[in-house]
């Protein structure tokens, strides 16, 4: 764990070094005084999550408060301007192999930099106005007529913590139980901090309730912070946690099998924590439709094979923001939205809060329901 850290810190310092040059070619007149604040920013946002992580600051106080939102929407500028400014690299030096491109070539990098402010800005916005909810209709072929029409909430990535807060929490509540689901699944990653810490901020979520349940699984985020501890702390607000198991439910007749696995990080915390997907599934008796939850879609083919039918996930963000949006896809199959592989479905959620930079520009946080209906029948 340590060694990851310290790649991370090694990388994270050539991002600030590369930074720092770009900014000082913008300000040539004040280039070393534009490198060493450029190099501050990025120490200060490295030494927020250390801080922030070892508990040396007051949670509550005003200026800790406002310690946080500095350093969310700086690094939303930061990362906005790294990623735009790479991209502008590439571009200049494909531009510069003709004498008009070369021209366009010596506009980029300010071009750049004002656009990053600008989306930066425009990002924070989206992220504060707080999730919108997304209406998703789930086509399944064969659907048991007691599940056609079945309601789920999905609350992923909330990420409690440093900027959301408990009224934000409280938002998110009345608006998920406005939908009036049949079940609300949590996939993971609600918060970020310990639960005694933020206990105050997630109490809010005990007045999540459905007919058929509310269901949590662990994300990478709890394990950082605890995990055995958030799933104690999820039976206390009510949820049913999910680890490598599931609970059997009826509606209209038919039979509904919810499950859960634990991120595929969870071994290395804890153990009984590695995700085993066959587990989660077994049941005796007909099964009318698996529901699995998992905080990671990249699970998906161990999830198929198990039996299950469809498949909530989290955890990619959908990139958070533009142009991160851009190069999800690399790295995740499923990157957000619904999918099919093979039999079963999928449905990638781009998160309900958000991580680090106060950020959402082109990709807005949800909160989503999903409507389960009768795929229609194929016509020879």
């Amino acid at each position: 764990m340590r060694r990851r850290y310290a790649v991370m810190l090694g990388v994270v310092s050539l991002l600030g070094l590369f930074t720092g040059m770009k900014v000082a070619a913008l300000f040539p007149a004040h280039r070393y005084a534009a490198m060493a604040a450029s190099l501050l920013a990025v120490a200060f946002f490295v030494w927020w999550q250390i801080a922030y992580r070892t508990g040396v600051l007051p949670d509550e106080s005003g200026g800790t408060r406002a310690l946080a939102w500095t350093a969310s929407v700086g690094m939303g500028v930061w990362a906005t301007f790294l990623l735009l400014t790479m991209g502008a690299s590439v571009a200049g030096l494909l531009l510069s192999a003709s004498p008009r491109g070369a021209a366009l070539a010596v506009a980029l990098p300010a071009a750049a930099g004002g656009a990053s402010l600008l989306i930066a800005g425009l990002g924070f916005g989206q992220a504060v106005k707080g999730p919108r909810v997304k209406r998703v209709t789930v086509p399944v072929r064969g659907l048991a007529a007691g599940l056609r029409g079945l309601r789920v909430v999905q609350i992923s990535d909330l990420h409690v913590g440093p900027t959301i807060r408990r009224e934000a929490v409280e938002s998110v509540v009345d608006r998920a139980l406005a939908l009036e689901p049949d079940l609300i699944a949590i996939t993971g990653d609600l918060a970020d901090g310990t639960p005694a810490r933020l206990a105050r901020h997630v109490e809010p979520l005990s007045r999540l309730r459905a007919p058929l349940g509310v269901y949590y699984v662990t994300g990478n985020h709890e394990y950082y912070w605890g995990a055995g501890a958030w799933v104690e702390k999820a039976k206390e607000l009510g949820f049913v946690p999910l680890v490598n198991e599931n609970r059997v439910v009826s509606r209209g007749g038919a039979r509904l099998l919810v499950g859960g696995i634990p991120d595929e990080s969870g071994g290395m915390f804890l153990s009984g924590h590695e995700p085993d997907a066959i587990k989660a599934a077994a049941a005796d008796g007909v099964i009318d439709l698996r529901l699995l939850l998992a905080h990671r879609p990249d699970g998906v083919p161990a999830a198929e094979k198990a039996g299950f039918d469809l498949q909530l996930s989290g955890h990619t963000h959908g990139g958070q923001f533009f142009p991160a949006s851009l190069f999800i896809g690399l790295f995740h199959r499923y990157a957000r939205g619904l999918d099919r592989h093979g039999r079963m479905q999928v449905y990638v959620s781009p998160g309900t809060g958000y991580w680090g930079p106060a950020h959402r520009f082109a990709v807005p946080s949800e909160i989503t329901l999903l409507t389960l209906e009768a795929e229609p029948e194929a016509r020879a």
